[in-house]
């Protein structure tokens, strides 16, 4: 899912008047808002171990293993901004300043919940030693929660933007002040 994020149309004149730098800021708070919305919608519909009881059969030495972290794909949620990317540098000669939500994928990583994709999209299941085990159901958590957070990350993208776009005109203002003294 894709959403351009713009500031309050109230707010553009404003806006306009401020420096480059000073935008690029706007547009970064009102990403990570945006992006704290979403995550509050995957983890409220992301599935439970402990409820579903997936977690109650998994051998003791798996257990040990996971280093008991339940509800890993609650705890996996976490957001990547563009600057962290490997494309970074075209992506800013673009002056594009963007995000990525989603489940942590490193290996190795108790955090991390490597085959999230599989939970929402459903699999077949193969087991070691048999015949592929039918196919398991998909639960569609991230399909639903990315449907269910267009309205709020717009609200919260909104309210970051106008605070932020208010304490970013006294920045200017305060440095202009300066220059004039």
């Amino acid at each position: 899912m894709q959403m351009q994020i713009i500031p309050p149309a109230d707010m553009m004149p404003v806006f306009n008047t401020l420096s480059d730098s000073l935008q690029r800021q706007v547009h970064r708070k009102m990403l990570r808002a945006a992006a704290t919305a979403i995550k509050k919608q995957y983890r409220n519909r992301s599935p439970q171990g402990s409820k579903t009881g997936s977690t109650d059969l998994m051998s003791d030495d798996l257990k040990a293993k996971r280093g008991g972290v339940k509800n890993r794909l609650r705890k996996s949620l976490a957001d990547k901004p563009s600057s962290k990317w490997s494309t970074k540098r075209e992506l800013a000669r673009a002056g594009i300043i963007a995000t990525k939500v989603g489940h942590r994928y490193t290996k190795g990583d108790p955090k991390s919940a490597r085959y999230a994709h599989l939970v929402n999209d459903g699999h077949v299941a193969v087991y070691w030693g048999h015949r592929g085990g039918g196919r398991v159901k998909a639960i569609k958590y991230q399909n639903e929660a990315q449907r269910a957070s267009i309205a709020p990350v717009k609200a919260a993208a909104v309210a970051k933007g106008r605070d932020a776009v208010i304490a970013a005109a006294k920045k200017a203002r305060q440095k202009m002040l300066q220059v004039g003294k």
